[in-house]
């Protein structure tokens, strides 16, 4: 069973800094340019040079004399309205942090959001604009600043930069559409941004691999976008008339049905995704996903974790629970995520990284002792979901129909012997009579006819009681798999 759970590699640096990593190129330099994205840098151990950090692409851009600051500058403009600009100009813009504002319904003049308090700064005259970007300057030293890949080319980015996504997923059986527009430069930062668990030698944390998750459950200051769907769905689910155990069922089932990313795991590609990539990709693999359940399932107030199976090279969510209905008592149940299934079922098979249901087993579905040895990691507090109790209900309702089909197919199948039995009888019989017939035996012949023609009755009465359960083992059959069906919503 692969997934590509998290593997991690120790790398020791001289200076006694231990880095957890993922396989990613210049994460540290790039790690640098995300965390100074939009700020301007005054290179301190020369001449005072000025350098912009393009939001855009991460790479740092030489401001050169005023004039020719206040040029590219500009060319970094982003086109607003004059509706999105009183907007900013009163609440500021938390989502441009560092861009060029550009009013272009007025004069095109140009405003800084400066990244420290997300207000906007009038740039004015070439000399002004000069001298308020020195203002907000950042000291950096020489060996910092040529860590960050220096740029050549600008690329203008439109106001609307955005993609559209187009969602569907089944809950209680009955389909459900969202269509949502992504940021692509919110894409673009977080799939920039470190992959990476950093921390020096004797600071450790006690569980590097649960700090290291805590990487991807942490939004971006800049993202209004990953709650924003989720807020979505809750209001799609109340116009439906969930409950709110309902709503939290029905977001997991909005995961479950995201493709698995069967690409990035012939790639190779153990990169994984922060839940705003799974999102925008509409693709991920089990840590993915699982990472996104997560994240919602505590912003809809329920305590959840990260299950990892290492032994299985599994990841799956886990939302609290009763202990009763927990895994090995852990006060967290199951979610896969890589296909649905009803909250707190453990998939019976799971084949080249994705579940699937058998229905040739319907046992064990609550126990995950099949995958090997549990770690729980993340773990947080939060409410208790309670709905692990009816699908217990369900799957002990679907067991008892299967057990039942069982017994009812063993009483078909003496059936059909007892009337495969007569039926030879009756051919033995009809071999005789034909005999004596032939032979010329006739009043022999007219003695056993009766008791033959009586035999013949007594099977066609069988016969009709063994289509009758046939029928009735037919529809039982057609009721249980209606039932499966719908329970996995296949």
């Amino acid at each position: 069973m692969r997934c590509h759970r998290v593997n991690l590699r120790l790398i020791f640096g001289l200076a006694g800094l231990i880095l957890l990593i993922w396989p990613f190129s210049d994460a540290r330099a790039e790690s640098s340019a995300v965390r100074l994205s939009g700020r301007i840098l005054l290179q301190v151990q020369s001449q005072g040079e000025a350098w912009y950090i393009n939001p855009l692409d991460w790479r740092r851009y030489y401001l050169g004399r005023p004039a020719d600051a206040f040029a590219l500058m500009r060319r970094f403009g982003l086109g607003i309205s004059e509706q999105n600009y009183k907007k900013f100009a009163q609440t500021g813009a938390a989502n441009l942090k560092g861009r060029i504002l550009l009013r272009t319904e007025t004069s095109g003049e140009a405003y800084y959001v400066n990244p420290e308090d997300n207000r906007l700064y009038y740039l004015g005259r070439p000399a002004d604009a000069f001298a308020l970007m020195r203002r907000f300057g950042l000291g950096i030293n020489n060996q910092d600043l040529n860590k960050i890949t220096v740029g050549t080319n600008v690329v203008a980015v439109a106001v609307d930069d955005t993609v559209a996504r187009s969602y569907d997923w089944r809950y209680q059986d009955k389909i459900y559409y969202l269509s949502a527009k992504l940021s692509t430069n919110l894409y673009q930062i977080y799939n920039h941004s470190p992959k990476v668990y950093t921390y020096y030698a004797g600071q450790e944390p006690i569980d590097i691999r649960d700090a290291f998750y805590g990487l991807f459950l942490r939004l971006n200051s800049a993202d209004n976008e990953t709650n924003g769907l989720l807020a979505a769905l809750e209001k799609k689910a109340a116009a439906s008339g969930l409950t709110s155990e309902e709503t939290a069922a029905f977001a997991l089932a909005f995961i479950q049905y995201l493709p698995y990313d069967y690409e990035k795991v012939a790639a190779g590609n153990n990169n994984p995704y922060y839940p705003f990539e799974t999102l925008y990709l509409q693709k991920g693999v089990c840590a993915d996903k699982s990472f996104l359940a997560v994240l919602w399932l505590r912003r809809l107030g329920y305590g959840a974790a990260i299950l990892d199976f290492p032994d299985s090279n599994h990841s799956a969510a886990g939302i609290a629970c009763p202990a009763a209905d927990s895994l090995a008592g852990s006060g967290y149940c199951y979610v896969e995520t890589t296909n649905y299934f009803p909250v707190g079922i453990v998939p019976p098979s799971i084949t080249n990284g994705q579940a699937s249901s058998t229905v040739e087993n319907l046992d064990n579905l609550f126990s995950a002792a099949r995958l090997g040895r549990m770690e729980i990691k993340q773990a947080s507090a939060g409410k208790i979901y309670q709905g692990v109790a009816a699908v217990k209900a369900e799957v002990a309702d679907l067991q008892k129909e299967q057990q039942r089909l069982k017994q009812n197919k063993i009483e078909l199948d003496a059936k059909q012997a007892s009337l495969d039995s007569v039926y030879q009888s009756l051919k033995t019989q009809e071999r005789s009579l034909s005999a004596y017939k032939a032979n010329g035996e006739i009043d022999t012949y007219n003695r056993l006819v009766p008791a033959y023609n009586e035999a013949v009755a007594a099977y066609q009465i069988q016969a009709a009681a063994y289509e009758q359960a046939a029928n009735a083992y037919n529809l039982a059959i057609q009721a249980f798999n209606q039932h499966y069906r719908l329970f996995y919503q296949e």
